[in-house]
């Protein structure tokens, strides 16, 4: 009888603060619980996604990996309470494994740039010039293909990551693995904190194209919806709120003071490698107007930009049931 009434009570609470973000998925309903950031496990990519995560340094139940493959691996086995993986990639383990999640926020919003090396005639990218994507028929050039169109094809060469764009960008060459032929690029899409280093290393360089930006104009105003948190459709639904409440706090609170996000990060001995970017740079790169891009929206109540950026990887027509 006794567990029979706490199901009730939490029935009525779930009700009362609409936990399932049915409107806007955010709430200020002051009977959800403050979070215990040991209660959920969660694993994450490296860099911008991981760095939301600043407050769980030595959290025994946090962990990061550099590999999104494996992370969907673990997610269509269904092995965390929480995974944060590029929309698309989470999305995809649903819809084509099956994996037991929905899409709950969305915390990453594009850290994508064009860079100039300031080496180009007449300073204007054209299909003229040499141009050095990553990650070829992945999330960077998908993006830039959405952004520009196809004008720049004949134009543009891969790289596998972004460290190899780092370091096209700063000796100003690339040599393609596949042919051994050299290039010399003109402009590079780069991300954060990559560029940050970049240009620290290397003054000629400079950002021709906030890419995010250019994404809004082509989206009629939607943010990026880069990164996003998926949460175990077993994880109980009230714990679930709490934990993205939580997040969103931590989120908002290094954005408006990112020495709170170093501070956080380096609680962990080894800071750099498990959040794949050092404290101190995480900082400098957030304090330039949010470079990271992160933030923090309900996947629920932003369904159209959510949308538009899944058309980009020919997902469409999603069950309602995938929301959180």
């Amino acid at each position: 009888m006794k567990k029979y009434l706490s199901l009730i009570a939490v029935a009525v609470m779930l009700t009362a603060c609409n936990t399932n973000g049915s409107n806007s998925g955010s709430t200020d309903c002051s009977c959800i619980p403050e979070y215990d950031r040991s209660t959920l496990s969660i694993l994450t990519p490296t860099g911008a996604p991981a760095l939301a995560f600043y407050n769980y340094a030595g959290n025994a139940k946090f962990e990061t990996n550099s590999a999104p493959a494996t992370i969907s691996g673990q997610m269509a086995a269904g092995s965390k309470d929480v995974i944060v993986l590029p929309t698309n990639a989470g999305v995809k383990a649903i819809v084509d494994n099956k994996a037991p999640y929905q899409l709950a926020a969305t915390i990453t919003f594009g850290n994508f740039y064009i860079a100039s090396l300031n080496n180009d005639d007449n300073q204007v990218m054209d299909e003229n010039d040499t141009i050095l994507l990553f990650q070829k028929n992945n999330v960077p050039d998908k993006i830039f293909h959405y952004v520009y169109g196809d004008q720049f094809n004949n134009a543009i060469h891969y790289a596998a990551d972004v460290s190899a764009v780092a370091q096209a960008a700063i000796s100003g060459k690339y040599s393609d693995p596949d042919t051994g032929t050299e290039y010399v690029p003109n402009y590079v899409m780069i991300a954060e904190p990559a560029l940050t280093n970049v240009m620290s290393k290397k003054n000629t360089v400079s950002v021709y194209a906030d890419v995010q930006a250019k994404y809004k104009e082509k989206s009629n105003d939607q943010a990026l919806f880069q990164a996003s948190v998926f949460i175990k459709t077993d994880v109980n639904k009230l714990t679930a709120t709490s934990f993205l409440e939580s997040l969103n706090k931590d989120i908002e609170d290094a954005i408006a003071n990112p020495t709170k996000l170093s501070a956080g990060m380096s609680q962990e001995v080894s800071a750099a490698e498990v959040y794949g970017v050092a404290p101190q740079m995480a900082e400098n790169v957030l304090k330039k107007n949010n470079g990271m891009g992160l933030g923090f929206k309900y996947a629920r109540g932003n369904k159209a930009a959510v949308e538009t950026f899944l058309k980009l990887f020919n997902i469409e027509g999603l069950n309602e049931e995938i929301y959180f």
